[in-house]
């Protein structure tokens, strides 16, 4: 897994700003516009990918319908590619300039250098010639409960639950919330018998309300439990049946995988989601899943299950940064071939240099791209 694919463990204050449009804490630094001009075989574009999914041919540089000819796929800060489990089509994507020089061994990023660093800066890693990629990578699921619940034991072949982070989640209805922990995971991967145990713990904030139950509730595993998937409806507090609509939670594993989902995106029909992870001392301490102490909402920073691959395991921007809350760019640059069944198929060098587009609004990345080859530069 590469470090820089998630945010860990994160402030949910600092989540709902970066999610909200306006304000002095939304709006990009001067540093981080083009003020050069674009050269004429770059082309670039802002999208308000604010509220809804916006779909882009990179060959016309026109954005189309769900249903056309498109690439990339943007909603606020995800990204998708038209390939795998994300559109019909045959794109996939690989990295062309992965940045190193922005971080230091361990991943972590130089906010210095990120937040006083511009677009033109960094055009230059917007190559004519790339060498070939090893791999070419198609979009698979992404959940918006991530990977950071729990942890693989390599000696054992054990998963065991991660103890001091928690979560908010939005149900499959939509309408209410709930505060959640793993307190209990016990799966032993060597035994061949799925998943032994587990416990989640909720405390649950009903529809029209805005304070969480100062009570809990536990999911456990059912009678029946075979060790795969369980579901669980958090407004009801009992098990539920998988198939359905009426789930909120999904534990389970599936070939090589364990997960946690919610009922959205490619996991379900509903409208369910996620926040987090956080540091369990201080989401313990919250009292509302859809306000903050501040006042602040926080139903904007609720994430969906969806779909990703290149631009999800190698983020294109940072968060936070000296403190900031908001987006800066990292100015990778992705390689994305438009027909992976087509030797002849273009390939396009991708850099996404802002998030906050010409008026210092949220949700509206500033993309910009050319035509490159694969090969060895002369």
């Amino acid at each position: 897994m590469n470090p820089n694919r998630w945010i860990p463990c994160v402030s949910l204050l600092g989540l709902a700003l970066a999610g909200c449009g306006g304000g002095s804490d939304n709006s990009i630094s001067d540093s981080a516009a083009d003020d050069a001009g674009t050269p004429d075989n770059v082309q670039q574009v802002v999208l308000d990918a604010s509220s809804d999914t916006v779909y882009l041919n990179l060959g016309t540089g026109t954005t189309v319908s769900e249903s056309g000819d498109w690439h990339l796929a943007f909603n606020r800060y995800s990204v998708m590619v038209n390939g795998g489990v994300s559109g019909s089509g045959k794109v996939v994507g690989a990295m062309g300039d992965t940045q190193d020089g922005f971080y230091d061994d361990s991943g972590n990023p130089d906010a210095s250098a990120l937040m006083n660093t511009t677009a033109d800066d960094e055009l230059d890693h917007l190559k004519d010639v790339f060498p070939e990629p090893d791999q070419w990578q198609e979009d698979g699921d992404v959940l918006a409960f991530g990977d950071g619940w729990s942890t693989y034991d390599y000696a054992t072949g054990n998963i065991t639950q991660v103890d001091d982070i928690g979560y908010l989640v939005r149900s499959g209805s939509g309408d209410s919330y709930a505060r959640m922990r793993v307190k209990t995971f016990d799966f032993p991967t060597r035994e061949g018998n799925g998943i032994r145990d587990f416990e989640l713990e909720f405390w649950v904030q009903a529809a029209g309300t805005v304070q969480l139950s100062p009570t809990s509730i536990s999911f456990t595993p059912p009678e029946d439990y075979d060790g795969g998937d369980a579901c669980f409806d958090f407004d009801a507090g009992t098990g539920v049946d998988c198939s359905g609509t009426d789930w909120d939670v999904m534990l389970g594993f599936s070939g090589y995988s364990w997960y946690l989902k919610t009922n959205s995106g490619p996991s379900g029909p509903g409208n369910g989601g996620a926040l987090g992870p956080v540091d369990w001392d201080e989401l313990s301490a919250y009292t509302s899943a859809t306000i903050d102490s501040s006042g602040a909402s926080l139903t904007v920073a609720y994430a969906a299950d969806t779909t990703g691959g290149i631009f999800t395991d190698y983020s294109w921007y940072e968060y936070n940064l000296g403190g900031a809350h908001k987006l800066w760019p990292n100015y990778r640059v992705y390689l994305i071939n438009a027909d992976s069944d087509d030797d002849s198929s273009p390939v396009y060098g991708v850099q996404i240099i802002n998030y906050y587009g010409d008026n210092g609004t949220s949700g509206q990345p500033v993309v910009r791209w050319k035509t490159v080859t694969l090969g060895t530069e002369e």
